[in-house]
């Protein structure tokens, strides 16, 4: 994807229309590059109208198209908090390698326990970003402290998408991937 080994957005726009996802459906390219190793980061807004921001540590996305982006309890209080009273979210998942980002929005957010089996994905998507960065010429130990996660502390944020977006660095930045209107 993209030229001399970046993405573009572009080549989202591209990759979207090439899939023509069902509305409401995420193509499976985004879903695969949702699990990734691309980094999460959640926001919205706490009762008060000021913008929360967190990190998520990895997402996983189901059979019907929930995406469900594991994160901390710790250092993401109110944010959990404002999105377990209702809030909306915006959940953008940036790659490293080449700064690709995918922002997904919707209105309806349950925050619930992790699952059993999510601590063990969340540790593959953490290595897969850890080698990334190494790769970039990250140190070690700065890597592993930007990945690090207790799997005891893991809760999801589920969502079922409502609105896509191209959030790649470059011209096309900021564009709504939706299905396009029948002839």
């Amino acid at each position: 994807m993209g030229h001399q080994g970046y993405a573009t957005p572009l080549d989202d726009i591209a990759a979207w229309r090439g899939a023509a996802p069902a509305p409401g459906t995420l193509p499976p390219h985004l879903r695969a590059f949702l699990q990734s190793g691309a980094h999460p980061i959640l926001g919205t807004r706490g009762a008060d109208g000021r913008p929360l921001v967190g990190s998520g540590t990895a997402a996983r996305v189901e059979a019907d198209g929930t995406v469900r982006v594991l994160a901390q309890r710790l250092g993401n209080g109110p944010l959990l908090e404002a999105l377990a009273a209702g809030a909306a979210i915006a959940a953008t998942f940036s790659h490293p390698r080449d700064h690709r980002s995918i922002q997904l929005k919707a209105r309806a957010v349950t925050v619930t326990p992790a699952r059993p089996d999510d601590a063990t994905e969340a540790a593959r998507q953490v290595a897969v970003l850890t080698d990334y960065l190494l790769r970039l010429g990250y140190e070690p130990a700065q890597a592993r402290g930007i990945s690090a996660f207790d799997a005891d502390d893991l809760v999801s944020v589920e969502f079922l998408p409502e609105q896509v977006f191209t959030q790649t660095p470059g011209p096309g930045a900021g564009t709504e991937l939706r299905a396009e209107p029948a002839a």
